[in-house]
């Protein structure tokens, strides 16, 4: 196991030193705050390498034990028990530091706070929101009432006059981007625009049929394309008398490459695209984290969230925000179409991530 104290002018800086030293796997035994001309803070960290080690060794060890014909020379039966008891004592030894660490962290060995502090943090956690990211505004808040405006400072929201005339909606299976392309079509119609979509969803047939119907309920034109070329050709005859023209995409995991590829290369077209990304805020808080190392090679302008009526908690939506460092353009809550979309402030977003269920948009 190793033990070691890192110091920081923060606590969301040492916690990094401490990842990035020690692995993910860290445990933090103890945080305190320095006073004095150059205050600074000191977190002491551990981490159970001698586990991996020693399971490599007798992994080893086992391996050219088996490979090794049998011999009955005296040294090889001397050496047979003093190897088992070498790694019996080992193991035990393990054994023995993981319950002592375990117990440690029960008893309350973790990151010290002043008492105000640990019921900021503890308000946070409980509201999903990621300890890195609690931490970081622990720093800053001395009570819970301080939270809202710190949480508000950190979201950016989509301004009126930010709008391209083609607007494309991407994301992972099941978010909900063809029926927010409906419900944002039924708005701008309703503002006395003329929308078109055009649907690069040839994946999944349910879904182009299910665009079909809107199109032709709200009596919009729709397109099917299935290449860069094709979208743009479309694009630029839909502009010619359309104010604005919605793009559905195929829903994939973000863990595909191609499908990743494919939607760089629509971006790539000679027609400014503004993308959105949609995330369902039911969806697991890692599974939307992990997908960033994907959907950050796209030229995104916005990051936008769906489901927030499946959702139980909602720190995920500020683990994101900061995460990707987007503007948010708006949120939907259900599946009526139109409406049961909101086009959001700092203060809407604020509030939904801090409150539970009884938030209404």
């Amino acid at each position: 196991m190793k033990i070691k104290k890192f110091r920081a002018k923060s606590f969301s800086e040492a916690l990094t030193l401490v990842k990035k030293e020690l692995s993910e796997d860290a445990i933090i035994l103890s945080s305190e705050e320095k006073k004095g001309l150059r205050p600074y803070v000191e977190v002491t960290a551990a981490v159970d390498y001698e586990s991996c080690q020693v399971n490599q060794q007798e992994n080893v060890l086992s391996q050219n034990t088996n490979s090794k014909p049998i011999n009955n020379s005296k040294s090889s039966n001397d050496n047979s028990p003093m190897i088992d008891s070498t790694l019996s004592y080992l193991k035990n030894e393990i054994g023995s530091l993981k319950e002592t660490i375990l117990n440690m962290k029960n008893a309350g060995y973790s990151i010290y706070l002043p008492p105000e502090k640990r019921a900021v943090i503890n308000y946070l956690t409980e509201r999903a929101i990621l300890e890195e990211f609690a931490m970081r505004i622990t720093e800053k808040a001395t009570n819970i009432e301080q939270i809202p405006a710190l949480i508000e400072k950190d979201i950016k929201v989509k301004s009126a006059q930010g709008s391209k005339k083609a607007i494309m909606l991407a994301g992972p299976t099941g978010v909900g981007k063809t029926t927010t392309i409906a419900k944002l079509s039924a708005r701008d119609i309703k503002a006395g625009k003329r929308v078109a979509i055009i649907n690069l969803d040839t994946y999944r047939i349910g879904a182009v049929e299910q665009i079909r119907i809107y199109s032709r309920i709200m009596g919009i034109p729709l397109s099917i394309v299935s290449s860069p070329k094709e979208l743009e050709e479309t694009l630029l005859r839909y502009m010619q008398t359309r104010d604005i023209v919605y793009i559905d995409t195929t829903g994939r995991n973000p863990r595909d490459e191609t499908h990743i590829e494919e939607l760089l290369s629509v971006c790539e077209i000679n027609v400014q695209i503004e993308l959105h990304l949609l995330m369902s805020a039911s969806c697991d808080d890692f599974f939307m984290i992990d997908a960033y190392r994907f959907y950050r090679k796209l030229p995104l302008d916005y990051i936008d969230f769906t489901k927030i009526d499946e959702a139980v908690r909602f720190g995920s939506i500020y683990n994101l925000i900061l995460t990707y460092q987007k503007p948010v353009s708006f949120i939907t809550t259900g599946q009526k179409v139109p409406g049961d979309i909101e086009f959001v402030t700092p203060e809407k977003l604020s509030s939904l991530i801090l409150h539970k269920r009884s938030y209404t948009c």
